[in-house]
C-alpha cells in the first residue's frame, strides 16, 4: 500500500466516491420504491420489474466499478496477479452482462410499447409483451450465466497451463504476458457474449426513435397554426424522445469505455485515457438511473417528496 496519496489520487478517489454515492441511492432508491410496491399490492408491472431488475444491477456493478478504482489507487499492484484478477473479471463479467442484457430489455419494452408501426408483428408484440418480460428477464440473467461460465472455465484452463509462467509485473515494466492473454481473452468473451443484447438495443432504440420523431412530426403538421398553442401530446412524445435518446448515448458510451481499455491493454499504461474509461464507466450506473427517475412520473414524485419531507425536518430542526 502506498505510504501516502498523490493530490491526483486524492481526487480521484474523492470523484469515485461521489460516483459511488450518486449510484447507490439512486439505484438502491429505485430498488427499494419498487420493493415497498410489491410488499403493498404484491404485484409489479412489467416496466416495474425490468428497471428494478436494472437497478440492482447497476447497484452492484456500481459497488463493483468502484472498489476497483479504489483499489487500484490504494494498493497499485493488486491487480498484478492472475490469481486476483481472474476472480474480479468473472464477477465484473456476469454483472456488467446482465446490466447490459436489463438495458436492451427495457429498450425493447420501450419500443414494443411506444412505436406505433403498423406491422401486425408488433401489434402481436403489444399484446404479449407484459406476459413475454419475467421470460426476458430470467432469459438473460441465464444467457450471462452461461457466458460467464464458460469464461471462468477457459480462463481457469489458461490459469492452469500457465502456473508455471511469471505472473507479476516488475516495477519498471509493462502488463506481462500472462495478464495481456487474460485481457485479451476478456475483451473476446466479453464481446461475443454482448453482441447479441447490443445488437438488440441498437435495433430497438433506432426503431423506437424513428417512430417518435415520424409522429412528432406529423402531430406538429396536423396541429393549430396558432403560434401559441401547444400540444401536450407533442411535449409528452418530445421529452420521450429525449429519454430515449439520452438512454441510447449514455449506453454506447458505456459499453466502448467498459470495452476498449480491456482489448487495448496500452491504456493501462496511459494514466490519462484509462482514468478518463474509468470514469465514464463507474458513472453509466448512476446516470441513466437518474433519467429514468426524472423520466417516470411515480419515480420523480415519490422522490420529490422525500425532498419536501427532508426539508421540512431540516427545517424544523434549524428553527
Amino acid at each position: 500500500m502506498k505510504k501516502s496519496l498523490d493530490p491526483a489520487a486524492i481526487f480521484y478517489l474523492i470523484i469515485s466516491a461521489i460516483e459511488l454515492s450518486v449510484g447507490v441511492v439512486a439505484n438502491g432508491y429505485i430498488v427499494a420504491l419498487n420493493c415497498i410496491d410489491w410488499a403493498k399490492s404484491r404485484t409489479l408491472s412489467s416496466y416495474d420489474k425490468i428497471i428494478t431488475g436494472l437497478a440492482f444491477s447497476r447497484f452492484c456493478l456500481q459497488f463493483l466499478v468502484t472498489l476497483n478504482n479504489i483499489s487500484s489507487k490504494v494498493y497499485q499492484n493488486i491487480f498484478d496477479r492472475f490469481q486476483i484478477l481472474q476472480p474480479y473479471l468473472v464477477i465484473w463479467m456476469f454483472i456488467n452482462q446482465v446490466s447490459l442484457c436489463f438495458a436492451s430489455c427495457l429498450s425493447v419494452f420501450y419500443c414494443v410499447k411506444i412505436a406505433t408501426f403498423n406491422q401486425s408483428l408488433c401489434s402481436c408484440l403489444k399484446l404479449k409483451i407484459s406476459k413475454l418480460v419475467p421470460w426476458l428477464l430470467w432469459g438473460s440473467v441465464l444467457y450471462c450465466l452461461v457466458t460467464t461460465v464458460a469464461f471462468t472455465l477457459f480462463s481457469y484452463s489458461y490459469c492452469v497451463s500457465s502456473h508455471n509462467s511469471t505472473d507479476r509485473l516488475s516495477t519498471n515494466s509493462t502488463i506481462s504476458d500472462n495478464i495481456n492473454n487474460l485481457l485479451e481473452f476478456t475483451f473476446l468473451i466479453h464481446s461475443v457474449g454482448s453482441i447479441f443484447p447490443l445488437i438488440l438495443f441498437i435495433a430497438s432504440s433506432v426503431l423506437l426513435i424513428i417512430s417518435l420523431w415520424r409522429h412528432i412530426r406529423k402531430m406538429n403538421l396536423n396541429s393549430d397554426l396558432n403560434q401559441n398553442f401547444r400540444n401536450p401530446n407533442t411535449d409528452a412524445h418530445m421529452r420521450a424522445l429525449r429519454s430515449v435518446v439520452s438512454f441510447f448515448i449514455v449506453y454506447n458510451i458505456y459499453y466502448v469505455a467498459s470495452t476498449f481499455p480491456i482489448g487495448n491493454p496500452s491504456y493501462f499504461n496511459d494514466e490519462w485515457k484509462y482514468t478518463v474509461c474509468i470514469f465514464i464507466a463507474a458513472a453509466y450506473p448512476s446516470v441513466h438511473s437518474i433519467i429514468l427517475i426524472l423520466g417516470n412520473p411515480k419515480l420523480k414524485l415519490a422522490s420529490a417528496n422525500i425532498l419536501n419531507s427532508a426539508n421540512s425536518c431540516f427545517r424544523k430542526v434549524t428553527s
